[in-house]
């Protein structure tokens, strides 16, 4: 211990010329990588869930779709924000997909820097080599299934940008713009993917600010507390209960399912191996879980007391609730609706950006006793860069299959024979035997596409840059 403590120690001296360099060129080529496996592996093709997200099209648009998108539900959330922006573009780029991508990526590149920003504000001190960790781990790749198999940033992207956004201006100075901006985020959080699992946690802060705090800073909480209720209660109008797997059930025979899944998806994302061996699994997962239970527990017990406490030491404590709690709900609401599936499906990289903001949480925690928890600082850096190879290997390898599978499909339909010759040649093409028939469409789709030349069937519809790298796409399927 005594060596780390060196270590650690000997990193956090470094002079800031040197830890401002190691940064920049660090958030540099984490960046030219997200950016350029998203502009290599997107494919103007869509894919999936995307079929339903373009339903929203199939009738012309109107700008009154902008606001019916923004409550349109979709699985067991509603689309919200993200939804009402994407669509006209989806419209006015005759359902190119493909750009999508590269706004999913552009938005998570944006959270990373909020991420970095909120560091700054509540832990004033100047850049360390410590803030390397949220770079690796906000602009990483971890997320490349909702980047680039399956676009949709209303998912989880989007709502983690809303979040510490909405964290940014709840530490702005008080006063009516920044009521105004907290209630406008509420609402576009709640409605936005799962943002719903932050609305808990941030009411019970505002709950709590509203007890305890000051004459200045209640009336923030309050209008968070309103928000928050009449957004609940909004999202509840005429919604459906809808779970996307089979085989749910309303409680597993075995509760202890959901703590494995949970384990599983929080190891998963930590190490990014894919390993069967519960010794594997589950023990790197139950250290972050318990550190997102007690950043949570301990922080509301701060909160709660009556004894002296610094604004800034309040903030942080504020901020660390909300964001351990958004991470703690939506791993939960994942297990629950998604356990009988099994701890393999918990591997799905589409959950990883709402885990970040629980990492956040324990970052900010360790951060500021930094002189004392140096070597954890330390392993968790390392854990970071570790993670680089398997994480870009993975997201790389996925996504140029998954890629191939639709420019390979797109192939075959032009043969000939419509979308049910193109799912039979694809599926006997697929070694891998993951491909399934509707992914890439119903032939009433493919009629209207090609009627109005959209999607990859437009005029404008440019060469795909990885057919330039593999130009007989149906080899990645072998």
């Amino acid at each position: 211990m005594n060596a780390l403590q060196r270590l650690a120690h000997r990193l956090t001296a470094l002079p800031s010329p040197v830890v401002n360099s190691f940064l920049w060129v660090l958030g540099v080529l984490l960046a030219v990588r997200l950016l350029g496996l998203t502009w290599l592996l997107a494919v103007n093709v869509p894919f999936s869930d995307q079929w339903a997200l373009l339903t929203r099209l199939y009738n012309g648009f109107q700008w009154s779709d902008v606001a019916v998108a923004f409550i349109w539900q979709h699985g067991p959330h509603r689309q919200g924000l993200n939804f009402s922006l994407v669509l006209p573009a989806y419209h006015f780029s005759d359902w190119n997909v493909r750009w999508d991508s590269l706004w999913t990526a552009c938005v998570q590149l944006l959270a990373g820097a909020l991420a970095l920003r909120l560091r700054r504000r509540l832990l004033p001190a100047p850049w360390s080599v410590w803030d390397a960790v949220l770079l690796l781990a906000f602009w990483g790749v971890a997320t490349f299934e909702t980047v680039i198999v399956a676009p949709n940033a209303s998912h989880s992207i989007f709502p983690l940008f809303l979040l510490l956004l909405l964290l940014n201006v709840w530490l702005a100075p008080p006063g009516a713009a920044q009521i105004t901006g907290l209630v406008v985020l509420v609402v576009c959080l709640g409605f936005t993917g799962f943002g719903l699992t932050a609305l808990p946690a941030l009411m019970l802060v505002a709950l709590i600010e509203a007890w305890r705090g000051s004459g200045a800073s209640r009336r923030p909480a309050f209008g968070v507390l309103a928000a928050g209720v009449s957004t609940l209660l909004l999202f509840l109008y005429r919604y459906q209960f809808v779970v996307s797997a089979d085989g749910f059930q309303v409680l597993r025979p075995d509760p202890t399912d959901y703590l494995r899944f949970v384990a599983a998806m929080l190891s998963h994302f930590l190490l990014m191996v894919q390993r069967a061996s519960p010794w594997f699994l589950y023990p790197a997962g139950a250290l972050l879980l318990a550190g997102w239970l007690g950043a949570f527990f301990w922080g509301v017990r701060a909160l709660s007391r009556s004894g002296p406490t610094t604004s800034d030491q309040r903030s942080l404590w504020q901020v660390c609730v909300v964001l351990a709690g958004c991470s703690l709900a939506f791993a939960v609401l994942t297990a629950y609706g998604r356990a009988q599936l099994g701890v393999g499906s918990a591997m799905a990289s589409r959950y990883t950006a709402l885990l970040l903001p629980g990492v956040l949480a324990v970052y900010l925690l360790l951060f500021q006793h930094r002189d004392r928890w140096g070597p954890l600082l330390l392993a968790l850096l390392l854990l970071f860069a570790v993670r680089v190879v398997p994480e870009t290997r993975e997201a790389f390898l996925l996504g140029r299959y998954y890629a191939g599978m639709k420019l390979c499909w797109l192939e075959q339909y032009r043969v000939g024979g419509g979308v049910a010759a193109a799912d039979a040649r694809v599926q006997a093409l697929d070694a891998r035997a993951q491909f399934q028939p509707g992914w890439l469409g119903r032939q009433v789709q493919w009629d209207l596409m090609e009627r109005e030349r959209l999607g990859p069937l437009a005029a404008q519809a440019s060469s795909e840059p990885l057919l330039r790298l593999y130009p007989q796409p149906c080899e990645l399927l072998r």
